[in-house]
C-alpha cells in the first residue's frame, strides 16, 4: 500500500513539473519567447530610426542619431560628444554611409568629402545585411546576445513614442558582459521601442518600415539611385 501510494505521489509530481515546464516553454509571458519574437520580427524591418543620449567612459555627454533605410541603402550616422576634461571640447560627426563602398563625411565649413571604402564592413549593405539576419549589434538592442546570456523579468507596460509597449528587465551573465537594463517590445508589433542600460543611457526606437527623407546633399540620393551601384 505504501509504495503504491508512492507511487501516484512521484507520478503527480512529474505530471506537475511537466506541464509547468510546458507552461513555461509556450506561455507568451516568457521572457526567451517574447525576445525571440522581437529577433524575428527585426528580421523584417527594412527601415527606422534610433536616438541614444548618455555617458561613455571618456565622455560627460553624447548624442547619437542613425536612420537606416535598407530600400536605398542609405544608413546615415550622427554624433555630438563631450569629453571629459578640465576644457573640452565639443565634436560632432555626420556621415551618410551608401551601398556597399560609398561615404560622404560632413565637413566644418558645411561642405560634404566624398569616399570609397575598400572594406565592405560598416558600409551600408553591411549594416542591412546584418538588419536581415538579427545580427545587427550596435545599431539595434543585440538580441542575439540577450538571448545567450541574459535572463529576463516582466516589468511594467508603457507607451514609448505613442506605441503601447512592454517593458522587460535583463541582466547579462556573460564572460565579456554584465550588463543591466531593460527593452520595452512593442505589442503589436514586437519590435524594439526603447532601451534602458545601467550607467549607460538611453535608446529610442522609431519608424519602423517607414519611408525616410534624408536630409542629405543630393550627391547622395543621386549614389543610393545609381544602377552601378551594389546593394
Amino acid at each position: 500500500m505504501g509504495s503504491r501510494l508512492f507511487f501516484w505521489i512521484g507520478a503527480i509530481v512529474l505530471a506537475g513539473l511537466f506541464i509547468w515546464g510546458m507552461d513555461y516553454v509556450l506561455t507568451p509571458e516568457n521572457g526567451d519567447a517574447e525576445f525571440q519574437k522581437m529577433l524575428d520580427a527585426t528580421e523584417q524591418v527594412k527601415s527606422f530610426r534610433g536616438t541614444y543620449v548618455g555617458s561613455t567612459p571618456s565622455t560627460q555627454h553624447a548624442e547619437n542619431l542613425w536612420e537606416v533605410d535598407c530600400n536605398q541603402a542609405i544608413v546615415h550616422k550622427r554624433s555630438t560628444e563631450l569629453p571629459m576634461g578640465a576644457n573640452p571640447v565639443e565634436s560632432t560627426e555626420d556621415i551618410f554611409l551608401v551601398r556597399s563602398d560609398q561615404k560622404f563625411t560632413r565637413n566644418s565649413d558645411g561642405s560634404w568629402t566624398q569616399t570609397k571604402y575598400t572594406s565592405v564592413q560598416y558600409s551600408a549593405s553591411w549594416y542591412c545585411d546584418n538588419l536581415a539576419q538579427g545580427s545587427l549589434r550596435d545599431l539595434l538592442p543585440n538580441i542575439r546576445a540577450m538571448l545567450r546570456s541574459a535572463t529576463f523579468g516582466k516589468a511594467d507596460k508603457k507607451t514609448v513614442n505613442g506605441v503601447a509597449c512592454q517593458n522587460w528587465k535583463f541582466a547579462m551573465h556573460s564572460a565579456s558582459s554584465g550588463q543591466r537594463g531593460s527593452v520595452c517590445i512593442g505589442l503589436q508589433d514586437h519590435l524594439p521601442y526603447e532601451m534602458i542600460t545601467d550607467n549607460v543611457g538611453h535608446y529610442s526606437y522609431t519608424d519602423y518600415n517607414q519611408p525616410l527623407q534624408f536630409d542629405a546633399p543630393e550627391a547622395v540620393l543621386q549614389a543610393a539611385s545609381s544602377s552601378d551601384g551594389s546593394n
